[in-house]
């Protein structure tokens, strides 16, 4: 397939057609001479997109932008449609490999062999014996059904390749690839090829994580449309809620990482002596904020993103430096066109590559051709022909169309009987298609209002935690025991303690809450959560400089208390049973972080009115201090030498109470 002559190489993707056109210079490069990408109007994967209409606009609107009468063409097909396989091959005669490849493939391909396009590659690493085979497969109807939209464009490929392949032989071709091995990764709309690769051999995994999946997360998160939400995450770098947006797909990033690993654990256990040098990424998903460097993160290897096809001249287009990321598997191909690619593999079906050479041969040889391809092309012809027939046979079955009121009386009624039996086909899809359309419409409308509902049904659900969060906190408070808890009026508290029948004032049991003030604040972590005396650690991490917000109830509790033991005595009867009560399961909140205040110390404070702020620069001046020794108790009109005030900060996380181990805080000592 050597050629001089120009090769487009076509990726036909879920989102949009990614084509480059390259001819080659000498010395292992080649010159950039043309490229297109075109965005569908719709992902083909939406419910609501006519995928057919859809490719084939997009065919039209390339066509009408290049000349290709003297080009050639290579196409790819999606790697979740093509079946990969690999073995190695016992020692053998050259001569004998392709009969034990085809045992292997019989064994290995799950369909009937009459069912599937098929091909191999022998791979051998430089002086090492053993000889691995990669077995490749598709679909035929899958093919056809491919290709029927290029022939229907006039376009004639003279090749298929796997997506996965044709980002090998890009890489390969382009130096990418490393003396060890190297995993490149390219993520589409609905997928994710996963390529382990060598200079001398490959392994690839689809992976069912693509583009989508983030568009999807950002719909459940935000509550947006489809079509919103992929709005918003083509614009996630340069939005003020990009840290939001990140948030939200962190988890399709985590499951991503778990993906590959569980990719590079297998491939190790069958390539024992391998060693992953670095990853290099591939498609427009690496866009997105974070994803690179959570990867590298998580992965701890490089990761790699390359700006440019270093093998290839002429690429001065802004277009083309935008999207460059996914022109690799387009790169490929038309590397492959080339007769430059590593892997050689064709999943053009033998009738159409037979039907393709000889339509290009001279008319001298034209009897002997159409006996050819009679002889070995009967069945792609009947079909050609059955499909010629049924389009002779419509009344112009592509320019029917269908209006919203006219869609229901059709699939009700059925289709207009004046029309041929193709186009009463084409109107029946049609009113279906645009039914479905409403249907999205509708589905979509009142997004805003369900998230003010939802908002406002959060709002009365917490507003019913308040007496149960202020019922925990009165049931964590210290009595007194004895006949001074018996007392009811000042009456008999005085004659109690004048009696001497109290307990000494210092040494009583008792606190007593003279004012709590509770606020919702958007992060917790926004206070200064140094106390004046050591209390347990929070769950969760106090420290201002997370990046997460925890959003919380902030309690401030005034509380007063005779007993002696001032902070340490209020921190081990109260704040200890407030602490253990406040974290019950099953109540939808619980107490996490504690400081105690007290007038031996000033805490710092951003926010002169509530403590906000990150807890850096100024100061709260306003700490509580004991009570002065010559006040008296107005009820017994004892002297207060004893007694403290203190104010007590609490964190209410509205959320079930996290699996932590709680065995060692009793243990704490006072600081």
């Amino acid at each position: 397939m050597a050629s001089l002559q120009a090769v487009w190489g076509v990726d036909l993707g879920r989102s949009a057609l990614k084509a480059i056109k390259l001819r080659p210079v000498g010395d292992g490069k080649v010159e950039i001479i043309g490229h297109d990408y075109i965005e569908h109007a719709k992902i083909l994967s939406q419910p609501d997109a006519d995928r057919h209409a859809l490719i084939a606009a997009a065919l039209e609107k390339f066509l009408s932008r290049n000349d290709l009468s003297k080009d050639v063409v290579f196409v790819g097909v999606p790697g979740q449609q093509t079946l990969a396989r690999f073995t190695k091959l016992p020692p053998v005669a050259p001569k004998r490999i392709p009969d034990i490849v085809r045992y292997e493939a019989d064994q290995q391909i799950p369909f009937d062999m009459d069912e599937v396009i098929w091909d191999y590659q022998t791979f051998q690493e430089e002086g090492a014996p053993d000889l691995e085979v990669g077995i490749f497969a598709m679909k035929r109807e899958l093919v056809r059904e491919h290709l029927l939209h290029f022939e229907q464009a006039a376009i004639e490929p003279i090749g298929v390749q796997s997506g996965p392949l044709a980002v090998y032989n890009a890489a390969h071709f382009d130096g990418l690839l490393a003396d060890d091995t190297t995993i490149l990764l390219d993520i589409g709309a609905e997928n994710t090829d996963a390529i382990i690769a060598t200079k001398d051999s490959f392994w690839t995994r689809t992976i069912p994580i693509g583009g989508n999946s983030f568009t999807e997360a950002l719909v459940k998160s935000f509550k947006l449309s489809f079509a919103k939400a992929e709005a918003l995450k083509k614009t996630a770098e340069s939005s003020k809620y990009a840290r939001q947006i990140f948030q939200a797909m962190r988890p399709i990033f985590a499951d991503l990482v778990q993906e590959l690993q569980r990719s590079v654990g297998y491939y190790s256990s069958t390539h024992r002596d391998a060693e992953i040098q670095k990853l290099v990424v591939f498609g427009d998903a690496f866009l997105l904020p974070n994803l690179r460097k959570y990867l590298q993160q998580n992965l701890d290897i490089p990761v790699e993103q390359p700006a440019a096809f270093s093998s290839a001249t002429g690429q001065t287009s802004d277009l083309l430096k935008e999207h460059i990321l996914s022109f690799g598997a387009a790169f490929g191909l038309a590397i492959q066109g080339l007769d430059q690619a590593k892997v050689q593999t064709n999943l053009l079906p033998t009738e159409i590559a037979k039907q393709i050479v000889w339509r290009k041969k001279r008319p001298a040889f034209g009897a002997a051709a159409a006996c050819l391809l009679i002889a070995g092309g009967l069945v792609w012809f009947r079909q050609t022909a059955d499909m010629r027939a049924l389009a002779a046979s419509s009344v112009d079955a592509t320019n029917v169309e269908v209006s919203d009121t006219q869609a229901a009386d059709i699939i009700d009624d059925g289709p207009s009987p004046s029309l041929g039996p193709r186009a009463r086909a084409v109107q029946i899809l049609r009113a279906g298609q645009n039914l479905k359309s409403q249907l999205s419409k509708l589905t979509g409308q009142g997004a805003d209002e369900r998230a003010q509902t939802e908002n406002l049904i959060q709002l009365q659900e917490n507003k019913r935690l308040i007496p149960r969060i202020l019922r925990t906190i009165h049931e964590a408070v210290p009595q007194e025991g004895g006949e001074l808890a018996q007392a009811q009026t000042p009456e008999e508290v005085r004659t109690v303690v004048a009696e001497g029948k109290a307990e000494p004032r210092g040494e009583r049991k008792k606190v007593v809450i003279t004012g709590i003030d509770m606020g919702f604040e958007p992060n917790i972590r926004g206070y200064d959560w140094t106390s004046v005396i050591v209390v347990p650690d929070p769950i969760n991490s106090h420290s201002i400089d997370e990046a997460d917000e925890l959003p919380g109830i902030l309690v401030k509790i005034r509380c007063q208390s005779p007993n002696a033991g001032g902070a340490a005595y209020v921190r081990d009867s109260f704040v200890a049973a407030l602490r253990k009560n406040g974290r019950a399961p099953g109540t939808g909140f619980y107490f996490d972080h504690f400081i105690l205040l007290s007038g031996e110390k000033v805490i710092a404070d951003t926010s002169p009115s509530s403590g906000r702020g990150g807890g850096r620069g100024g100061a709260r001046q306003n700490s509580p201090t004991g009570i002065q020794p010559q006040s008296r108790d107005t009820i017994t009109g004892e002297p207060m030498d004893t007694d403290w005030r203190f104010e007590i900060w609490t964190s209410v996380i509205l959320d079930e109470l996290p699996n932590v181990d709680d065995r060692n805080e009793s243990e704490e000592k006072d600081g």
